[in-house]
């Protein structure tokens, strides 16, 4: 943990700091309208800050020429911004400073412009960025380094903090390579105790501290808890899901008041001023509009929205307010609200990586129609790899609406994937091709993930017992005996029950490869993927025209330039 450093009073080194008319006429930035960075958290300050181990290297990257960007992340409670600060009051104290209140409107390469037009090797300029955006993020770009740069030597450094995540998807590529991250790990209060100078302590005694993160004592979360609990609760948490999906657009009272429940009382306008008051919500700018900014603690208590209510809120944004808010939601890992996030958009302005976690997204919310689309995109613009995740995708969708020789045709592309390979065969199976299903089964069998051998176990003695290869049926359905899933070792004590008695002298004989219609793994009766005997209907005309097309644009490695509907036969 290291020695705690010793209390020093860095405001009055902040008090004289100004960039003058640097950023003159600069929209959203703030230029020496605070002294210094902003305090954050009750109890800590640089006096009794207490050392974290991110203090190493983001000390070295704020002292080292070589990286002018620097990104600080970390998850909820952890203390992003409280560490950025104080590691930049600790070792940028004599920088000019300049603050970016406006994150969704300013121009990352016009700051550093006019910002470079004061900096010297012996002042350089530091401009930082709380909780920045994506889309600011998107702009950290080669050239945009380089200007940073007087010869060898970083005359404007770039300070951002962004919420957990952010760091690692940018316009659908890995953004690190163009700038310094520094991820900040929870500190549990455990820590804490024993340390007297520590204002925590004295404040709140050991006890109180054990075994609690230290983010949460510091945040007011109790009381926070409490406001999304009152009576305006509805408003305090419209606020805090705008920030976290990263919506660019400003939040206003029209819009809240519009997002609210049909049930919700009371006046916006009031309820706003108050939660003002309290320090709930800021009022702001976000791209030039008036906004309502959320306390971070909100944002961290914040329970995820429906689809529902995503699916309202995209419906108050342009298209590229959307896409925005789609990448920023996957960079949190929230794929399937991405994809309602973007729902009858075009995945062209996105790229084939994020076009491939939205069609997965929408995969997961059963939307195959919109899947579809996503998936064709990324066939059709990814590279090898890319176009193999989406070919086993699509091949999963075809393979849901019983489509097999359509869902085989994608699958065979990804067949080198285990989990596909189960798909093959049990298409196999159900189409009749003993061969194939027997030699896909047996190597899967071997595999070393016990819950996949003991499925192919189980699988195969349902291909053996029916072609009457009764000894190989019965081992394979007891091996399937071992299995942790309670559905396939009911299903292969259903296989051995349904076993006729071995014969004493020609048992484990064959009794022939005999044709017959195979139950499907599911236990369903086996069919043709298309059978030739059933006259199509016109809805399943429709459905092979539209599935026709689908295959056509990707053969044709033509991006589909709209949603393309899958069968719309129910799934039994």
């Amino acid at each position: 943990m290291g020695v705690l450093p010793a209390p020093t009073d860095r405001r009055s080194r902040f008090s004289t700091v100004s960039i003058g008319r640097v950023a003159e006429r600069l929209v959203g930035v703030r230029v020496g309208a605070t002294a210094a960075l902003p305090d954050v958290g009750v109890g800590e300050r640089d006096a009794d800050y207490l050392p974290r181990a991110a203090d190493d290297l983001l000390a070295e990257r704020l002292t080292a020429s070589t990286h002018p960007v620097v990104v600080v992340s970390g998850p909820p409670s952890a203390g992003v911004t409280r560490t950025a600060a104080h590691a930049v009051r600790r070792h940028r104290p004599d920088d000019l400073f300049v603050e970016i209140d406006d994150p969704y409107r300013v121009r990352l390469e016009e700051v550093v412009e006019r910002a470079r037009r004061r900096a010297t090797p012996s002042r350089p300029v530091l401009v930082w960025c709380d909780d920045a955006p994506l889309t600011l993020l998107d702009e950290v770009r080669d050239d945009l380094l380089a200007a940073c740069r007087q010869d060898r030597t970083t005359v404007v450094r770039l300070v951002l903090t962004a919420r957990w995540g952010l760091t690692a998807l940018s316009r659908g590529e890995l953004a690190a390579p163009r700038f310094a991250p520094v991820v900040v790990a929870p500190v549990t209060a455990t820590e804490v105790v024993g340390r007297e100078s520590h204002g925590l302590v004295a404040e709140l005694g050991a006890e109180r501290m054990t075994g609690r993160r230290l983010g949460d004592l510091v945040a007011p979360l109790e009381a926070a808890r409490e406001a999304f609990a009152g009576p305006s609760g509805d408003v305090v948490r419209l606020a805090a899901v705008w920030h976290r999906l990263g919506i660019p657009t400003a939040l206003d009272l029209d819009t809240l008041a519009a997002l609210r429940p049909d049930d919700a009382t009371g006046d916006v306008a009031e309820i706003v001023a108050g939660l003002v008051t309290d320090g709930w919500l800021r009022r702001t700018t976000r791209a030039g509009e008036r906004h309502l900014a959320p306390a971070r603690a909100l944002v961290d208590l914040a329970r995820l929205p429906s689809e529902e209510l995503v699916r309202c809120i995209a419906g108050r944004l342009d298209h590229h307010a959307r896409y925005t808010a789609a990448r920023t939601m996957l960079a949190g890992g929230l794929d399937s609200l991405a994809a309602a996030m973007v729902a009858d958009l075009e995945p062209d302005p996105l790229g084939p990586v994020v076009a491939l976690r939205i069609a997965r997204g929408y995969a997961g919310l059963e939307r195959d129609r919109e899947a579809a689309q996503w998936f064709a995109f990324v066939i059709a613009v990814g590279d090898e790899e890319q176009a193999r995740a989406a070919h086993r995708g699509l091949g999963l969708v075809f393979y849901r609406y019983d489509r097999l020789d359509r869902a085989r045709r994608h699958l065979d592309r990804a067949a080198d994937q285990l989990g596909v390979q189960v798909v093959l065969a049990d298409i196999a199976l159900r189409q009749g091709r003993i061969a194939d299903a027997r030699a896909l089964l047996t190597v899967l069998r071997r595999s070393r993930d016990p819950a996949l051998a003991v499925e192919a176990a189980c699988q195969l003695g349902t291909l053996e017992s029916s072609v009457g290869h009764l000894v190989a049926a019965r081992d394979a359905f007891t091996a399937a005996l071992a299995a942790a899933d309670p559905a396939v070792v009911a299903r292969a004590r259903t296989g051995l029950a349904a076993l006729p008695p071995l014969p004493g002298a020609t048992s484990g004989a064959p009794s022939g490869d005999r044709k017959a219609s195979l139950p499907a793994s599911s236990g369903s009766a086996a069919t043709s993927s298309e059978p030739a005997d059933t006259e199509p209907g016109p809805d399943d005309e429709i459905d092979d025209e539209i599935d026709d097309e689908i295959d056509d644009e990707i053969d044709d490695e033509v991006p589909p330039s709209r949603v393309v509907p899958l069968a719309a036969r129910s799934r039994g």
